[in-house]
């Protein structure tokens, strides 16, 4: 039940953990460096968090999907 709210709740937490992270590096890095990713295009930026968000929703299917599929008998065959 609520197979896809569930998944997309879990899915923004894994994305907002991941964001928290990365701008904690970069804030630690831009401190230690100096100014460094701030030169990038928004393409590049796209690309970046669009592969966030795909690890987020794949570890987010791995977490609410799987276990229920695994519930599943499987036929013989």
């Amino acid at each position: 039940m609520f197979l896809i709210a569930k998944t997309a709740l879990v899915t923004c937490a894994f994305y907002i953990g991941i964001a928290i992270v990365l701008e904690a590096l970069l804030l630690g890095v831009t401190h230690w460096k100096g100014g460094i990713f701030y030169s990038i295009n928004f393409k590049a930026w796209a690309v970046v968090f669009g592969l966030i968000w795909l690890a987020s929703f794949a570890l987010a299917w791995r977490v609410t999907i799987v276990p229920m599929l695994a519930k599943f008998p499987r036929p013989l065959g």
